[in-house]
């Protein structure tokens, strides 16, 4: 039974992800002009993490069966989600604050 419920979960999130992929393109094909803004953010991201990849450890002494592939994908997921925290954090007080002086 959970076999069955685990495939069923894969097909539903690929059938999501490709409806949202359509429907994403769609959008970009019939109003280029909204595209522009799109593209920017995945170009953010696209930095953003590369950075991370550049500053993420594949120091792998520490861990008996990981390999540094591995290590260096985990240290990217992390090092990403502490910058785009950071980025965050820091624009909500920046707003705050530019509120406040007008």
């Amino acid at each position: 039974m959970i076999d069955i419920g685990l495939y069923v979960t894969y097909a539903l999130l690929g059938i999501t992800v490709l409806s949202i992929l359509i429907f994403a393109l769609l959008r970009i094909f019939s109003n280029p002009a909204s595209a522009k803004s799109a593209l920017i953010g995945i170009i953010a991201l696209v930095v953003v993490v590369g950075i991370s990849y550049a500053l993420s450890s594949s120091d792998a002494s520490m861990y008996k069966d990981v390999d540094e592939g591995t290590v260096k994908r985990v240290g990217t997921g992390l090092v990403t989600l502490y910058l785009l925290g950071s980025i965050t954090i820091l624009a909500v007080i920046y707003s705050q604050i530019s509120r406040l002086l007008k």
